[in-house]
């Protein structure tokens, strides 16, 4: 257990799967943690759910529109007065092969996973520079590094092109004591991954043969934004059991 104690944690994307780990490791830590969904209800829901010792932040925003990236940062402070971290973990995408990526799907798909992230990144940023620190994590993908294989071109670009950002931001925010991370899950058992049938997933060759679980990726991103990895910084950490030897 990572002592999260009273830091101020925005987790976009968090009303299930991974980003719901994330949130409910986090408030187990002590964190305030804002949860992020698109449907009122549901992020309000889940939010009446995780609720524990520590203060609930429920933000309902489509951040599949970046223009509400930002705004979300900034309810977040306004409700608890900074920011202290920031999870981008909100994205999409599925398998699809390359000739059935279109242009719409292309920039829809950039939108949500490196538009939106661009924009909570930077408001974050802004915020921390005031405070004079914060961490900042951002959820990639084992596709970013090397073809995308499971996934989509346009998914694995995007993914590629938020471990670029994450590289970029790190190395500018360093100097204030602001460090930014990247984690790269390989596959995850989750409701959008029950529906692979055994054959494909033994078919994956999996060196620790078996998807992770979503409460492990979510120990990873609390151990990033905890002081146990305070000189850790323009990281992506792959957590993917081993798939990334075969590359």
């Amino acid at each position: 257990m990572y002592d999260l104690s009273g830091k101020r944690i925005l987790v976009t994307g968090s009303t299930r799967g991974i980003g719901k780990a994330i949130a409910k490791k986090l408030i187990e830590s002590g964190a305030i943690v804002g949860i992020n969904g698109r449907d009122v209800e549901q992020t309000k829901a889940v939010a009446e759910e995780l609720k524990g010792a520590t203060e609930i932040v429920p933000l309902a925003y489509d951040l599949s529109n970046p223009e509400n990236a930002t705004q979300i940062v900034k309810d977040f402070i306004d409700a608890t007065g900074g920011i202290d971290g920031l999870v981008n973990n909100a994205g999409h995408g599925k398998s699809m092969a390359f000739r059935g990526v279109t242009l719409d799907k292309w920039q829809s798909t950039f939108a949500l996973n490196v538009e939106s992230a661009l924009m909570t990144c930077q408001a974050a940023y802004n915020q921390m520079r005031r405070q004079k620190g914060g961490t900042i994590v951002n959820m990639a993908s084992i596709s970013a590094h090397g073809p995308g294989k499971w996934m989509s071109a346009d998914y694995a670009a995007s993914k590629a092109a938020l471990v670029s950002l994450t590289k970029s931001l790190a190395f500018e925010s360093a100097r204030l004591g602001i460090r930014v991370n990247a984690v790269s899950p390989g596959m995850v058992d989750t409701d959008m991954t029950k529906i692979i049938p055994q054959a494909n997933r033994d078919g994956m060759n999996i060196p620790l043969k078996r998807f992770a679980q979503p409460e492990e990726i979510a120990n990873v991103v609390a151990f990033l934004l905890s002081d146990d990895s305070q000189y850790i910084t323009g990281q992506s950490l792959n957590v993917d059991g081993g798939l990334h030897f075969k590359d």
